[in-house]
């Protein structure tokens, strides 16, 4: 790897985000909880909107969009101290150079300045994932078994997890 970057996606970045997510759905369609065919048909506005509301953090290699993770915040008013990762993925051939880390710190430090918990679901399988998350601290709290049908008698089973960002109350 040459030059390296991380950086949110913009709107200008729409169809690098789409086309990598689709490659992320199809290696790996147990690990996102939409269906591939649901994410084709999506339209490039919508992806967009999608881009102009959420922080998603790209990681670009010799300008090729390689990786990327997701931070929401969630909506209703009780729950807008807690934030999403979501759709957190690196190109295979892009592993194994800490990209994921620095994505997962990308996402850490924006929402700091937004929620005071951040909060994930990973497939309990992906071992490689759940180490990630770990070594930055998340804590799992949860399984949910049968989580998601990702095939005729095939599911999977998540892990919950969450990242303290600021001090509990009392």
């Amino acid at each position: 790897m040459t030059e390296v970057a991380i950086r949110r996606l913009t709107a200008n970045d729409v169809h690098a985000f789409r086309a990598l997510r689709i490659e992320a759905m199809t290696a790996e369609p147990e690990t996102f909880g939409t269906d591939l065919a649901e994410e084709r048909a999506k339209s490039v506005e919508t992806s967009a909107a999608t881009l102009a509301a959420t922080a998603l953090f790209g990681s670009f290699v010799d300008g090729e969009l390689v990786g990327m993770a997701g931070f929401s915040r969630l909506k209703p008013l009780r729950e807008r101290h807690k934030g999403l990762v979501w759709s957190m993925y690196v190109r295979a051939s892009s592993r194994g150079y800490g990209l994921g880390g620095t994505l997962l710190r990308a996402v850490i430090a924006h929402a700091r300045s937004e929620v005071e918990t951040l909060q994930l679901v990973v497939v309990s399988t992906n071992t490689a994932a759940v180490a990630l998350y770990e070594r930055h601290g998340f804590r799992r709290w949860g399984l949910e078994p049968f989580a998601l049908k990702v095939g005729e008698g095939r599911y999977t089973t998540d892990a919950y997890y969450w990242l303290p960002l600021a001090q509990a109350p009392p």
